[in-house]
């Protein structure tokens, strides 16, 4: 048999075969390594924080060195009040990103388990309401009143933006638990007489967990957004501790007379950690549908 009269055994469609396949997995290997450096920042920023010896201290300023340029000494510069930007930067990751998936952790921990009880009944559609009518309002303002009531601290900072991710994680649990109710081996567990929590958790999120991953990291993404504009209002870390919103903040005034480094180095920072997060959530999106299809 043949393809347009060449036969299938014809060396030409073999070394495209050969072609395609080794495209593909240059391909791959690309997506593996995009990945894994960006598995590598998200994780290694915070740790290095706490293990590299900063060529300058991140909370004591030097009064001789004020708004100086990126120099052999200063490697990222200074800022307005003479603190050395790369330490700064660095310090930041530790609050900023701990923060962010601390508070995407309780987001889901209080999203998921309500989204899959809200499937049915007068309390499930009023609990739904209550969300929808939430999730309609800006999520800086819910913030920003929410941690000036509670106090301002670190911890009232994480309550407050789980609070603003968690209707995220209600809607999509719940969704996932209406299409998944009506499933064979579901049907099976409630004939059976399981108790509707095991049923909740080990038959429907267990077949349902991997797109919640996939919105957990880019909850995470976007809860870094929001702690950086926070802080950028001059919610949530006190100075001198850096974040890099604050940092933002700060350098805002140095951009205007031309010195860039103070605000673009954090910048480049918040954008680099943000921009991989969402990488880790597509390359988990692809797996799960890799798996799925595999099924």
């Amino acid at each position: 048999m043949s393809v347009q009269g060449i036969p299938r055994t014809s060396p030409g469609l073999r070394v495209a075969d050969w072609a395609r396949r080794g495209r593909a997995e240059v391909l791959s290997r690309s997506h593996l390594a995009v990945t894994a450096l960006a598995a590598a920042v998200v994780i290694g920023l915070p740790l290095l924080a706490l293990v590299l010896p900063y060529p300058h201290s991140p909370l004591r300023p030097d009064p001789n060195a004020i708004a100086v340029a990126p120099n052999g000494t200063y490697w990222f510069g200074t800022d307005g009040n003479g603190m050395d930007v790369f330490s700064r930067t660095i310090e930041a990751a530790k609050l900023d990103l701990p923060i962010a998936v601390g508070a995407t952790a309780l987001a889901l921990a209080v999203g998921v388990p309500l989204g899959l009880f809200a499937t049915s009944g007068r309390v499930g559609d009023v609990l739904m309401r209550v969300v929808d009518a939430f999730a309609a309002l800006p999520t800086i303002v819910i913030a920003v009143v929410g941690i000036q009531l509670m106090g301002g601290t670190v911890f009232d900072v994480v309550v407050a933006i789980a609070v603003v991710g968690a209707p995220r994680f209600v809607r999509l649990s719940r969704a996932a638990a209406l299409s998944l109710r009506s499933a064979r081996y579901v049907e099976a567990a409630v004939a059976t007489g399981c108790s509707p929590l095991r049923i909740a958790f080990n038959h429907i999120f267990r077949n349902a967990y991997g797109v919640v991953l996939v919105q957990a990291t880019l909850t995470a993404a976007n809860a870094l957004g929001t702690i950086a504009a926070l802080n950028f209002l001059g919610v949530g870390a006190k100075p001198p501790q850096p974040s890099w919103g604050g940092m933002i903040s700060d350098g805002f005034s140095m951009l205007i007379r031309g010195d860039w480094w103070a605000s673009a180095f954090p910048t480049a920072a918040m954008v680099l950690a943000i921009g991989s997060l969402n990488i880790l959530a597509g390359a988990l999106e692809n797996r799960i549908e890799r798996v799925e299809r595999a099924r």
